[in-house]
């Protein structure tokens, strides 16, 4: 029985490892990353504990109890009374009105928090990505140069080959090793950074993406106009100036008296006979000294703030969506272009020139400047075609644009 469990759980063990092996797509990245990345949690409980510190100031105030007992000489009087300000100014609805702003404008920073960790992790997925394919294509081109070697190396063996031309061609197997090794290490930078939007001790190594740099999505078609309404950032702001505008009316409410009703019960002893009768005490503040300037002044300079700020940020979401828009648009034409118009050409060269080579019309140099040019043109399509890809994650991002709900 202990061995059956022991297998049952090897097995469970192993098919857990293998589904965390799984390559990920970008959406599973996003999906993953808003279940498990402790930011987001916080961001959400960031909201809720503002909401609960802005609910207090639109509580009621609480009742007074007092008891007093005076004598006299011969005469004891005790008095019972329950005091409480009576809500006559309107202040609490306008302070429940300021809450709300406040709050949604908190969810609003959220939202806006959260799209910047989503494009930045498409970001960092992206350079993943550029890595695997930067790594496939040199293992490509070494395969393809090594492949050349061994055949150069067993003719030299049968004397019919040049030493130079070997040496030569490890030489380049050596220069692509070497950038091999680079890419490796960018490869695993970018799996650290991914891996730090998930659950603390993913195991970096673990994990690998799939998709295609090639592949175009629709861009946003939305106005640098239209973007600000879409923004979180923007909305936040226009919230905060609406919650400003109603903490000034709130403040206003300041400058009329405040009441207060006192009432309960009085028990009088006089010469050992008692009584009982009852208490009543209205009582009104008078703002003379404090008229809620200093509330006002605060309300209008934090209105002024917002809107500042809010002005300010339209002007940067259209420069932003226009350069994205430019620079994603543009990059996309090249990375087609030179797609079309040297790609295919380059992979043709390094079969021209091995057939020169092996007629004797072409040295060795000629055939490695072939496989060189033939691998540099596949990894500058890659580098373009991520750079189209960031053009498209820099507009979703102006226009505020989530990829997933």
């Amino acid at each position: 029985m202990s061995r059956r469990v022991a297998l049952l759980a090897g097995a469970w063990v192993l098919s857990g490892t293998s589904l965390l092996a799984q390559p990920l797509t970008e959406q599973a990245a996003l999906q993953r990353m808003r279940a498990e990345y402790p930011e987001v949690r916080a961001l959400r409980l960031q909201v809720r504990e503002l909401d609960a510190d802005v609910r207090l100031r639109t509580l009621p105030t609480n009742p007074t109890v007092s008891y007093t007992r005076e004598d006299a000489g011969l005469t004891v009087d005790d008095f019972l009374v329950v005091s409480q300000e009576l809500p006559w100014r309107g202040r609490r609805r306008l302070l429940r009105e300021v809450a709300d702003r406040q709050v949604s404008a908190a969810e609003a920073g959220a939202d806006a928090s959260m799209l910047a960790a989503e494009s930045d992790l498409r970001l960092v997925f992206t350079d993943l990505l550029v890595a695997q394919a930067r790594a496939s294509s040199l293992q490509t081109g070494k395969n393809e140069l090594a492949s050349l070697a061994s055949v150069l190396v067993a003719r030299e063996e049968q004397g019919e080959g040049s030493r130079f031309d070997r040496l030569r061609v490890e030489r380049e197997v050596a220069e692509v090793e070497a950038d091999l090794a680079a890419t490796d290490i960018a490869r695993d930078v970018a799996r650290t950074r991914l891996a730090s939007f998930f659950r603390p001790g993913t195991a970096a190594a673990s994990l690998s993406v799939v998709g295609s740099l090639d592949e175009r999505p629709a861009l946003p078609g939305i106005t640098a106009a239209a973007a600000a309404d879409q923004r979180a950032d923007y909305r936040a702001l226009t919230l905060d100036e609406a919650r400003w505008a109603a903490e000034r009316r709130a403040a206003e409410r300041l400058r009329l008296p405040s009441a207060s009703l006192a009432g309960g019960l009085k028990r009088a002893e006089t010469a050992g006979s008692s009584d009982t009768g009852y208490a009543v005490t209205a009582a009104v503040s008078v703002p003379i000294f404090s008229r809620g300037q200093a509330e006002v002044a605060r309300a209008d300079a934090g209105r002024a703030r917002a809107a500042a700020e809010r002005v300010a940020l339209a002007a940067s979401i259209a420069a932003d969506v226009d350069a994205a828009r430019a620079a994603a648009l543009q990059y996309r034409e090249l990375a087609d272009r030179y797609q079309a118009d040297s790609v295919d050409r380059a992979t043709a060269l390094v079969a021209i020139a091995t057939a020169a080579y092996e007629e004797g019309e072409y040295g060795i140099l000629e055939l490695l400047d072939a496989h060189r040019v033939t691998l540099q043109t596949r990894l500058r399509q890659i580098a373009l075609s991520a750079a189209a890809r960031r053009g498209a994650i820099a507009l979703d991002r102006a226009v505020g644009r989530q990829v997933m709900p």
